[in-house]
């Protein structure tokens, strides 16, 4: 039973040791501390997609760049980031949404100094009651700029997406 608990809820397990770590290295409610940790927890999704990404770009295009006489640096530069565009642009869409929806450890890492946008909607619910029109209200304001940032991106996201995916 104890495994599939840890299968379900990863971070619950690692709450008490990251805790300490912020505590002892004086990073406990500061931002520093958010962005170490969300950077960390999308670090595999983030290494996945674009290994993903990468691999699906031909090699015979890699190997024109070298025969034009291209350096590693114009071949990545060039050729690469703009083949890698879409996937680029999913991924950070992806880790974006997936950093600021991230509650558990804005609240139990921060409080006052480096509350997030999580730490301001849960300080609407109180003993009394729900205060209903300002948690509406932050929950709009929360999610609005995802949303439109996605809609302004969405020919990078679907072409990040679907790349690779007929051959």
């Amino acid at each position: 039973m104890w495994m599939l608990s840890t299968k379900m809820m990863p971070a619950v397990g690692a709450l008490v040791p990251i805790y300490v770590l912020a505590q002892k290295s004086h990073l406990l409610d500061t931002q520093l501390a958010l962005v170490i940790v969300f950077t960390l927890s999308n670090l595999p999704i983030m290494v996945w997609m674009l290994y993903s990404q990468f691999k699906d770009i031909p090699h015979e295009i890699l190997e024109a760049a070298r025969m034009d006489g291209a350096t590693l640096w114009q071949e990545f530069s060039r050729v690469l980031l703009p083949l890698a565009v879409g996937g680029l642009a999913s991924t950070g869409l992806l880790c974006l949404v997936l950093s600021w929806n991230e509650a558990f450890w804005s609240l139990n890492l921060s409080s006052a100094k480096a509350g997030t946008l999580a730490t301001l909607i849960a300080s609407y619910s109180s003993p009394e009651g729900l205060f209903w029109s300002k948690l509406s209200a932050a929950s709009f304001m929360a999610i609005a700029p995802i949303v439109v940032f996605g809609w302004f991106s969405q020919k990078q996201l679907i072409q990040g997406l679907t790349f690779g995916a007929v051959k």
